[in-house]
């Protein structure tokens, strides 16, 4: 938006208008006394809403740099990014540039620029206001509006279908898509990707990875999609704590290597919780297609515009515990989720149907939507007790209990 410091200055001489707001920072010992955190996301909103725009920070009114002190800069810019994600609903996801501007004394000051992209969804604050960028200033969204706004962007959307800003086509491995969509072409190599949807022009006209595509054939997707992994945890007890942490991981990487990797990392632990109680029937604790299940249907159907959630797996002595980001839509049930499907991520669902898992050799979804079901009732069946799903805020919980139970 703003490439050079030249344009950046030009901008500063000419004034605050549709694509430029500047506030100055009033900083206190414990954090940012002023902008009040509901005025910058209503900023936030309004540039959302419009065309896009980007926030000065550490510029007053009349375009003169005021500046961030070096040590603040990450507060700052620590404090915006959590604007963007706790106080503007949805979530918005600034770009945050960190540059250097002469002062009217001639000295050089630091300066924070939010650039923010046009809006996919309608957003408002966490106050319940919606704004819009009219020139230099936002103002609410009058009903008529609002609702042709919702109209023109839709308040749902296909997530997985949009494009990953920050990345490019060559943020994209070539051996894989070949892998997937075979060498010889009858058309031109990037029509093939903009056709089957592993990339998407922007506005600008730059061909950039959705993020199906990206998650599936990026050379290393959680670059750009830092929320796009699963964290796993294995503890020797029965309760989330640090003393009986046994080994933590990030499994980053392309989706379906997570997910091999997720599978591997209980197969890997499962036997680690402290001893068991020898039975008849003990053998392995978890029946690792029901865990496979699972962490691919946690992958496939996640919500990945939920900014700074991650999937994350924890094994204890007695159970495994997966939680997956986004609850359910509002016309399924906890107790429909076996007899009905819902797919949040058509294309990346699509993309995991034709690809094979390294570990079975068998695709990693048959999209006949009975992978509900079989946790359930295999999992039951291995255990003994039947599998547990529950909901939390914006996420989804799965209990899977061990075979056997630890002794006392």
């Amino acid at each position: 938006m703003f490439d050079t410091t030249d344009q950046i200055l030009n901008q500063l001489r000419a004034g605050e208008d549709g694509l430029a707001e500047f506030k100055a920072l009033r900083l206190g010992d414990r954090g940012i006394l002023s902008p009040n955190t509901e005025d910058l996301a209503g900023e936030l909103v309004a540039f959302a809403n419009a065309a896009g725009g980007a926030i000065f920070l550490g510029v007053d009114d009349s375009g003169a740099v005021t500046g961030i002190p070096p040590a603040r800069l990450d507060v700052v810019e620590r404090w915006i990014a959590n604007i963007a994600t706790h106080n503007c609903e949805p979530p918005i996801r600034p770009i945050l540039r960190k540059v250097v501007l002469p002062a009217s004394t001639g000295e050089e000051r630091h300066v924070l620029l939010a650039e923010v992209p046009r809006g996919l969804y309608v957003h408002r604050t966490s106050g319940g206001r919606y704004y819009l960028r009219v020139g230099s200033t936002k103002r609410d969204l009058t009903p008529p509006e609002l609702a042709r706004l919702f109209q023109q962007r839709g308040r749902e959307y296909v997530f997985d279908e949009q494009p990953v800003l920050a990345a490019t086509v060559d943020h994209l491995n070539r051996h894989r898509l070949e892998a997937f969509f075979g060498r010889s072409t009858t058309i031109p190599w990037l029509d093939l990707l903009r056709n089957t949807r592993v990339t998407l022009r922007d506005e600008g006209g730059v061909d950039r990875p959705t993020v199906a595509g990206l998650l599936t054939f990026g050379t290393e997707p959680t670059d750009f999609l830092a929320s796009g992994s699963i964290e796993a945890a294995c503890y020797s007890g029965e309760r989330l704590s640090s003393h009986d942490l046994v080994h933590a991981e990030r499994l980053a990487g392309r989706a379906p290597d997570q997910i091999d990797a997720a599978v591997a990392f209980v197969a890997q632990f499962m036997q680690h919780p402290r001893r068991a109680r020898p039975s008849a029937n003990s053998g392995p604790r978890y029946d690792l297609d029901v865990v496979d299940e699972a962490i691919v249907n946690a992958v496939a159907h996640r919500d990945y515009a939920i900014s700074g959630s991650k999937i994350r797996l924890f094994l204890f002595a007695d159970r495994l515990e997966l939680y997956s980001p986004g609850g359910l839509p509002n016309t399924i049930t906890l107790d429909e989720m076996p007899y009905r499907t819902f797919t949040r991520n058509q294309l990346l669902v699509s993309f995991l149907s034709r690809i094979r898992s390294k570990r079975t050799g068998q695709v990693f979804l048959e999209s006949r939507g009975e992978g509900v079901r079989k946790i359930l009732q295999d999992g039951e069946a291995h255990s003994g007790r039947r599998p547990e799903y529950g909901l939390f805020g914006d996420e989804l919980r799965l209990t899977l209990w061990a075979r056997g139970r630890p002794a006392n």
